[in-house]
């Protein structure tokens, strides 16, 4: 049974208690790569619901789908189930199975005004459109795109080159973007370390740490809060993390420079210090807002962005979210960053559009701003910019350069229970924002409980890799796996991701091992993790094809942790057990050549093959060695 009847029963919103009436409605469709796109135009006598304008709904039954929700303003994650009417609200995209072997898969977009999203109700999928902004006129606005077929991975790869054609906005797929190269390296944030606290002294203390340990770090990160933001003082030392983090988000700034109490030579003396003392090169976090409440009205901050900033909810002082104030504010930033020495920036906060809630369609903010943000990042740092807080459609389909975006909520030290929540959102979004990113699995601590598994986490990420350590916690051993002697990561192709046989199914309850896939040039990983919620054994298999490899083939296969290797044909399984959530397999595959001797590589490093950079019939060049 395939989703999609063709019986759209549009149900419409106006604003008050005005009847209004619908005086057209039309569906329009194109075909790109495989994909159909569903264009919806429409006009009323009366302003349609900012919040919800139209739902419009496909008969379904009850089909066994793997969701990707918002469950935040700025994250989102998977949810699995049988029937569709379980599907959360606020989709962003849906895998369906159809019963006979196939998949549908459905992606909804950000139009030029209008957003939509999927909600389940009963036997049907609702599509709700949205633009924050009163209007009567829903011009030919792409809502979703939709295709069928036999492998899901297929889809989503097909579903995305298929989006960045129907978007026609310069979004392009992950394999057409570069990592920055400063990110190709080890590096180090302050927040977990000093969160708001973060001071000269101690970036310092925390640079010395690693230059006596010899740890190679390349980049370091200088977080939330290291500007100007008075309010912050009133927060107690000892304030619980929840009340810090309400206290931030109601902080507004004075100046876009650096707090003179904690930095009383100024930030571009810390960021000139942090590298004589070897630490190579320096990036500056801020948020589209300036800070987390904006700025304060009146002070050097705002006096600087005064023709490019307005009040917006709540009475924050923000950028317009229009294309030339909102170029000026981003450019100005970044070019004082330029000019404290940083060498590039994380900009957080970037699911910020509902602050303009009632001023600006969703879709003209989310344009204008993301836009500008990549343009900015490029003009002053070559393209290094890390995007987070930013994973709604808004802003992933809106960024037409930028390479690099976090893909899950905020590391929480020593809890297991984040590790589980937090792999399963990384993992799943490699399915969707992976396609179009190089994802950022975030920072994390090497003196964790959860440590090794965290670093075998970023190792099949694809992503970059930086942690959080607080001040003489750093285990230089925990990172050997991960990087070279000068600190290069051994990153792997693409992002990673579940295999096939995981995606339909809540790897928490299946009783079976949880498989995330990535790739190599002549060859494969996968990290298997054990994720039961009640902390049981599980059984399974993993095989070359789980690996996305030709199963026709024949390849060497090398356990990391065990050691064990040996040959396998491409559908040959091997049978694996993981006892509890503290046992974990690491996969290499490696293509067997006929014509020459196979080599593994450094079996030191997680990803052992990413050590050889050349290899002829009898030798081989290793990267380091």
């Amino acid at each position: 049974m395939h989703f999609l009847k063709e019986n759209f029963n549009p149900e419409w919103n106006f604003n008050g208690d005005a009847a209004g009436n619908v005086n057209s409605f039309s569906v329009d469709t194109e075909k790109k790569n495989g994909f159909v796109g569903y264009y919806i135009s429409a006009k009323a006598d009366a302003d349609f619901n900012p919040e919800r304008a139209v739902k419009f709904r496909f008969e379904c039954s009850k089909m066994r789908f793997m969701a990707i929700y918002s469950h935040s303003t700025y994250w989102v994650q998977p949810a699995f189930g049988t029937s569709v009417g379980n599907i959360p609200r606020k989709t962003c995209a849906v895998v369906l199975e159809n019963g006979d072997g196939t998949y549908t898969y459905v992606m909804t977009a950000i139009g030029k005004e209008y957003k939509t999203y999927i909600s389940g109700e009963g036997d049907t999928i609702a599509f709700m459109m949205y633009s924050q902004y009163p209007s009567s006129t829903i011009d030919r606005e792409l809502s979703f795109i939709t295709s069928t077929g036999s492998s899901i991975t297929e889809l989503v790869k097909r579903g995305a080159e298929a989006m960045c054609e129907f978007m026609n906005n310069g979004l392009k797929v992950r394999a057409e973007k570069d990592m920055p190269e400063i990110l190709e390296y080890f590096g180090w944030c302050s927040w977990d370390a000093f969160g708001i606290r973060v001071d000269h002294a101690g970036l310092m203390e925390k640079a010395n740490e690693f230059k006596t340990k010899g740890i190679p770090v390349k980049y370091a990160i200088i977080d939330d809060m290291w500007a100007d933001v008075p309010n912050l003082k009133n927060i107690p030392l000892d304030a619980t993390f929840s009340d810090m983090v309400k206290g931030m988000h109601a902080s507004p700034m004075r100046k876009f420079e650096a707090d003179p109490e904690r930095f009383p030579g100024g930030l571009a003396a810390t960021v000139s210090a942090l590298k004589e003392a070897g630490i190579e090169k320096v990036a500056l976090w801020f948020p589209t807002t300036g800070y987390w409440y904006g700025l304060i009205e009146g002070e050097a901050a705002h006096c600087e962005q005064k023709d490019n900033v307005k009040a917006a909810a709540g009475g924050r002082i923000i950028a317009i979210p229009e294309k030339e104030p909102a170029e000026r504010y981003f450019d100005l930033f970044c070019q004082k960053a330029r000019d404290f020495g940083c060498d590039f920036v994380k900009i957080d906060n970037q699911s910020c559009h509902g602050f303009y809630n009632g001023m600006y369609p969703i879709g003209k903010s989310s344009a204008a701003m993301q836009a500008v943000i990549d343009k900015a990042a490029f003009k002053h740092f070559g393209g290094a910019l890390i995007n987070c807080m930013g994973m709604p459609v808004e802003c992933m389909l809106n960024r037409p350069m930028s390479a690099v975006s976090r893909c899950s909520d905020d590391f929480m030290p020593e809890s297991k229970s984040w590790f589980a929540k937090n792999i399963l959102e990384c993992a799943y979004n490699g399915l969707l924002q992976g396609q179009f990113y190089i994802n950022d699995w975030d920072m994390w601590w090497t003196d964790d409980a959860q440590a090794e598994k965290n670093a075998l986490c970023h190792s099949i990420s694809g992503g970059p890799i930086y942690v959080s350590d607080k001040l003489g916690r750093t285990k230089s051993e925990v990172l050997k796996p991960l990087m070279f002697d000068d600190g290069r990561i051994l990153r792997l192709s693409d992002s990673g991701a579940p295999t096939e046989d995981c995606i339909m199914q809540d790897p928490r309850t299946t009783g079976k091992p949880f498989k995330i896939r990535n790739r190599f040039d002549g060859g494969a990983a996968i990290a298997v993790f054990n994720v039961s919620a009640e902390n049981t054994p599980v059984k399974g298999s993993v095989s070359c094809v789980d690996a996305g490899l030709d199963k026709k083939k024949t390849y060497m296969y090398y356990e990391y942790f065990s050691g064990d290797f040996g040959y396998v044909n491409g559908d040959e399984e091997i049978d694996i057990s993981l006892e509890d959530n503290d046992k974990y397999m690491y996969f290499t595959f490696i293509e067997k050549d006929k014509k020459s001797p196979l080599f593994l590589g450094r079996i030191d490093k997680f990803n052992p093959r990413l050590a050889i950079v050349n290899q002829t019939a009898d030798t081989v060049e290793l990267y380091e060695g």
